[in-house]
């Protein structure tokens, strides 16, 4: 468990003075240190306190992430594993009041009835060459899922996921950010775990939710839903889905977009009625509510992941995560944001070894190109690095501690 220096004092979480702590070093002006370094390096590294609400929030300093031990709650990826790299100013760190303004390249409001909708990816593709400086749908997902640590898995973690974490987690990273000049929890919903004795709670809660999404004159608000997809089915008009904890209100969309989806989703949409068992497929939505209250989709990206809640990209990068999961190892996976999937990320840096190690897939057909590149990328980023060449028929190598 991560130490911590506060005020003269070596604390840890659980520490029964922790909450005071942290609350005497927002109010003096403290800066409190992480001393995950201090026993290898003699290095401390500074923290800040936030306060979100009535709650004390220990955390990093922008841009420190790497500086930690990778055994440290507080350990993030080096910025050239991951494709968090390009998108510095649209992520804004405040640590004076410890809130993150986030620039995103979609809009939370409509002002005409004109219909815009857009399958995430296809979006995205276009935003990248736009303006890489905000985060896509798909992106905002990813900072979220970073933000709660579920790219980051230890052994400890087995069968402690459910539905019930993940929200909980999740609304957590969302606190203190704000997106349009307006707290982004002011928009997001994530259903509650679905009990049958609480369906009239629930949909209350829901209710009250979505109705400040009705049309406002002229003005048109758009929320943010993230959920589990349960199904995906034609409806009487055009097509309908379900998230597995939001089954009674179903989220419509036109027979353009369901093309769209199986155009730009095909292999996430394939793998979840195929495997139901072994994947998780999140959802990331924009939406409108109609004036019969009908939720309408307005935007969608996917994220596959295993049965732990660990993100994959394909079958290969599974695979790669299901070997680190069967062998105990602890890790951190790359997450992709705004890059495309040509660019080259980790697929997961390992952080169980004296010094971490990033481990690369080389996918079937990589031409002399694509070799070099990521050759180049190795030694940019200066981590040691494990390769798992697709075309060399060779089982994965793990590098062993």
């Amino acid at each position: 468990m991560t130490q911590y220096a506060i005020n003269d004092m070596m604390l840890y979480r659980d520490s029964a003075d922790f909450s005071q702590s942290l609350e005497y070093a927002h109010s003096s002006g403290e800066r409190p240190c992480c001393l995950c370094q201090t026993e290898r390096t003699g290095e401390i590294i500074p923290m800040y306190v936030a306060k979100v609400g009535e709650e004390y929030y220990i955390k990093r300093m922008p841009g420190t992430g790497s500086d930690h031990h990778q055994d440290c709650e507080h350990f993030e990826l080096p910025i050239g594993l991951s494709g968090k790299g390009d998108l510095d100013k649209a992520i804004n760190e405040d640590h004076q009041t410890g809130t993150t303004d986030l620039r995103l390249d979609f809009s939370l409001a409509k002002f005409s009835m004109t219909r815009n909708i857009v399958a995430g990816p296809a979006k995205e593709q276009t935003t990248i060459k736009a303006d890489p400086k905000k985060l896509t749908l798909r992106s905002l997902l990813h900072y979220l899922y970073e933000e709660a640590g579920f790219n980051k898995w230890s052994p400890k973690m087995q069968g402690k996921r459910k539905w019930g974490v993940i929200r909980k987690y999740l609304l957590e990273a969302a606190q203190g950010k704000n997106a349009k000049k307006a707290p982004l929890l002011d928009k997001l919903f994530l259903p509650e775990t679905y009990h049958p004795e609480k369906i009239a709670q629930l949909d209350v809660q829901q209710r009250q939710y979505f109705g400040q999404f009705k049309k406002q004159g002229k003005s048109q608000p758009i929320g943010i839903i993230i959920g589990e997809i349960d199904n995906i089915e034609q409806a009487r008009y055009g097509f309908r889905l379900t998230l597995k904890h939001m089954k009674n209100k179903p989220i419509f969309f036109g027979e353009d977009v369901y093309k769209r989806m199986e155009k730009n989703f095909s292999s996430e949409i394939s793998l979840l009625f195929e495997e139901p068992d072994r994947v998780h497929l999140l959802s990331i939505i924009t939406f409108t509510l109609s004036d019969s209250g009908n939720i309408n989709l307005e935007s969608i990206s996917l994220m596959m992941t295993d049965e732990n809640w660990l993100p994959f990209e394909d079958l290969d990068d599974r695979e790669v995560t299901y070997r680190l999961v069967s062998q105990k190892r602890y890790f951190a996976k790359g997450l992709r944001y705004n890059l495309s999937k040509s660019d080259i990320i980790a697929s997961a840096l390992i952080t169980d070894l004296d010094e971490p190690n990033a481990l690369y897939i080389v996918p079937a057909g990589a031409d002399e190109t694509y070799r070099e590149n990521l050759n180049r990328i190795i030694e940019e980023n200066k981590v040691p690095a494990t390769l798992w060449d697709i075309d060399g028929c060779e089982p994965i190598a793990l590098p062993q501690k």
